[in-house]
């Protein structure tokens, strides 16, 4: 059997996205995505650098759905990770501007659309987490694997373990409010146990009662000297999702206001609609 290679998240060129097909379902438009290679389509698909699978798949409207965290054995390319898929809700988001007319349904009394983000904010995990469906239908399963080669049901996911995945970028999601987002179809995930973590904490001790403070030695050796005229403040911006983007010049409906919030559930295509 022949396989194919998914792109490298580096090599990725987002100019060559486009959008060749639309479906309608009853709650949802579908809009598919490919890449343009030379004039042949072809599927977008990317592989992610590993990653950690936080808990046993859960069931949410009538899907399995794993969540990951941004947490890998190489942050470096986790955060490559992040900023790929930064730059795609960029380019999702320019291009949803240009195809509002045709995409969403603008009334002067429904005149706002909503961008659902991948990443979700965390109080637990500082780079946030994200969903993924797991799927089966009769025209569309995921492969799920342990260690790269055994295959596993559904039932014998580990939580807590590392994660692989190769992800489709399959479609762009419209529901009847206008909220829409990236549906990432997984392809193939496969997940390996951790390693022994060490999770140590200190005990209470009377030791630690003690206000001794120890001599300190005075040197030269000093990397930054401040001058006493010279104040140094760190700032740091406030988190904020609102996009307010004009879209007058592509629609004929006045102002149309553009926000952007956090990926919410039951947004997911449905099954029906999960065939190429």
């Amino acid at each position: 059997m022949n396989y194919q290679e998914p792109l490298k998240i580096s090599s990725v060129d987002f100019s060559k996205m486009v959008y060749p097909k639309q479906k309608q379902t009853q709650n949802k438009k579908i809009i598919l995505i490919k890449m343009n290679d030379k004039n042949r389509l072809k599927n977008f698909v990317f592989q992610t650098p590993t990653l950690l699978n936080i808990n046993k798949p859960e069931n949410a409207n009538g899907y399995a759905e794993i969540e990951l965290a941004f947490i890998g054995k190489e942050q470096k390319k986790v955060d490559r990770f992040i900023k790929f898929l930064n730059d795609l809700e960029s380019k999702l988001k320019t291009d949803a501007i240009y195809n509002a007319s045709n995409w969403f349904n603008l009334t002067s009394d429904n005149d706002t659309i909503n961008f659902q983000k991948i990443v979700r904010d965390s109080v637990e995990y500082k780079n946030g987490t994200f969903k993924v469906k797991i799927l089966k239908n009769s025209d569309f399963e995921t492969i799920l694997q342990l260690d790269n080669s055994k295959k596993i049901k559904l039932q014998d996911v580990p939580e807590n373990s590392w994660c692989k995945m190769i992800l489709e970028v399959y479609a762009v999601w419209i529901n009847s409010n206008n909220d829409f987002g990236i549906f990432l179809r997984p392809v193939l995930i496969s997940f390996t146990a951790r390693e022994d973590v060490y999770n140590y904490q200190f005990i209470e001790s009377d030791e630690d009662d003690e206000d001794d403070i120890p001599d300190t030695e005075v040197n030269n050796n000093v990397f930054v000297k401040l001058d006493k005229d010279i104040i140094t403040q760190l700032t740091q911006d406030e988190d904020t999702t609102d996009i307010n983007i004009s879209i007058l010049n592509n629609i004929n409906l006045g102002k149309s206001k553009f926000s952007s919030s956090s990926s919410s559930d039951g947004l997911g295509l449905d099954a029906e609609t999960s065939e190429d």
